[in-house]
């Protein structure tokens, strides 16, 4: 049973999206009220008969919050808190409230309160006009306190929170920098909340990141090494995107949304049951994020669910992605049942880059086992004893052939053999991921 009643008001019909984030907040909704308009009223938001009949209609209702299903701009707050005396939350406001409920850890609370920060501030502004005016000088039903120190101290502890956030941002660069020298791949999963991203990390790493029903469940990311993979590839799980995301909170989630833009391989991911209408909303949500902040970096869409749907609809929602989606590879998985995960794990194999494979036979001694051991920091290697020697077939980044086999021969190996085993399957898909060239959805 929901711990809090609520009414929406909404100037559009489709307020599935709401009910989810309110369902999330445990927020039950005692009456909803639409108001068909082209735009917003300056004040009233629905217009000033409308909501003198939702506010007599509402006399006979018990509820603790007003939500609007769309954004409120500082004067419609102001006139919508004073006229029913009861929390006002507007479609930011209640995202930022999911956030602020899911954010565990030290560098999502901090990026959540600078969101909150700064999208409270224009508000505030507005309270300490109104206040001057001899309005009442609450702020959010907080109560008659002073809301111009409140707004001073949020400048400060805001500009402090960027700093530290600026912090965390360049010790994330340098994690990258260190992985990619070290041979790591960089594989993120992005796209839109609730698509399934977190079971598919579990399912590709055999981790037990958190996995719930509800939206924005991941606030931070999470980072494991794939299993199942020859070679060291990590993957990184991130948080959801939604619809008209506020601005305030992409900036402030900046440093975890680097941890996509810079990743080797970037898979979208999408819930394949949805209707084929939501799914292309979604991807365009998704990529509109993503796609001006990649350059040249690889991507796929990852179609994520598929045991919801049966095999001929698996089959018709890949055709009418495929037809929406430009230039990328499309993939069909299932993180619940494991099905078709392997093609996934292939198209990570191809990402490393490690088209290039040696062969050789080194004799057995310290030196070639730690020579091993080095190779394993770059390369995908495979080895077996011998009885006089190691057969050694090493698959690595074709700029790193010539200095790996520099080391072999240093070592004493024998039989040195190289060749570039990409082929032309391999270089027309790498061609076609790049995310390179026009609009993603035709």
């Amino acid at each position: 049973m929901a711990t809090k009643k609520t009414i929406i008001i909404s100037l559009d019909e489709d307020l599935s999206e709401m009910r989810s984030l309110l369902d999330t907040l445990d927020i039950g909704i005692v009456r909803e009220y639409i108001q068909k308009r082209s735009s917003a009223h300056k004040s009233s938001y629905v217009g000033s008969g409308k909501m003198e009949e939702v506010f007599e209609d509402s006399k006979t209702l018990e509820f603790d919050f007003v939500v609007i299903n769309g954004p409120l701009k500082p004067s419609q707050h102001h006139s919508l808190e004073m006229k029913f005396q009861k929390e006002c939350l507007d479609r930011t406001g209640v995202i930022l409230r999911i956030f602020s409920e899911h954010a565990h850890t030290p560098e999502a609370i901090a990026q959540v309160t600078l969101a909150r920060l700064r999208y409270e501030q224009p508000f505030l502004r507005e309270w300490v006009h109104k206040a001057k005016s001899g309005d009442r000088p609450g702020f959010l039903s907080g109560g008659a306190y002073a809301t111009d120190v409140y707004y001073e101290h949020a400048k400060t502890h805001a500009k402090k929170i960027e700093q530290d956030l600026s912090e965390i941002a360049k010790q994330r660069a340098v994690r990258r920098d260190k992985r990619r020298v070290k041979g790591y791949t960089l594989v993120s999963l992005a796209g839109y909340t609730n698509a399934g991203k977190s079971s598919l990390m579990n399912a590709l790493c055999d981790s037990d990141v958190g996995v719930d029903r509800h939206l924005f469940s991941t606030l931070s990311t999470t980072t494991r090494r794939v299993r199942g993979i020859k070679g060291h590839v990590l993957m990184t799980d991130t948080v959801g995107f939604i619809s008209k995301l506020p601005t305030d909170l992409v900036n402030a989630f900046k440093s975890t949304l680097e941890e996509i833009f810079f990743a080797d391989l970037i898979a979208v991911v999408f819930d394949a049951s949805d209707p084929i209408d939501v799914i292309r909303q979604k991807l365009q949500v998704s990529l509109d994020i993503v796609l001006p902040k990649i350059e040249d970096r690889s991507l796929i869409i990852l179609g994520n669910k598929t045991d919801l749907l049966s095999n001929s609809s698996v089959q018709d929602v890949k055709e009418a992605v495929k037809q929406l989606i430009a230039p990328y590879e499309v993939f069909m998985v299932s993180a619940g049942t494991r099905d078709n995960l392997e093609s996934f794990r292939s198209r990570i194999e191809r990402a490393q880059g490690q088209s290039y494979t040696i062969t050789a036979n080194i004799p057995i001694t310290d030196k070639s086992h730690r020579l091993i051991s080095k190779l394993h920091e770059i390369a995908s290697v495979e080895h077996s004893t011998g009885t006089n020697h190691i057969h050694l077939t090493v698959r690595c980044n074709p700029e790193d052939a010539e200095k790996i086999k520099g080391w072999l021969g240093s070592i004493g190996a024998t039989g040195i053999d190289g060749a570039n085993d990409a082929g032309e399957n391999a270089h027309t898909a790498a061609e076609d991921s790049t995310g390179n060239g026009g609009d993603p959805l035709l």
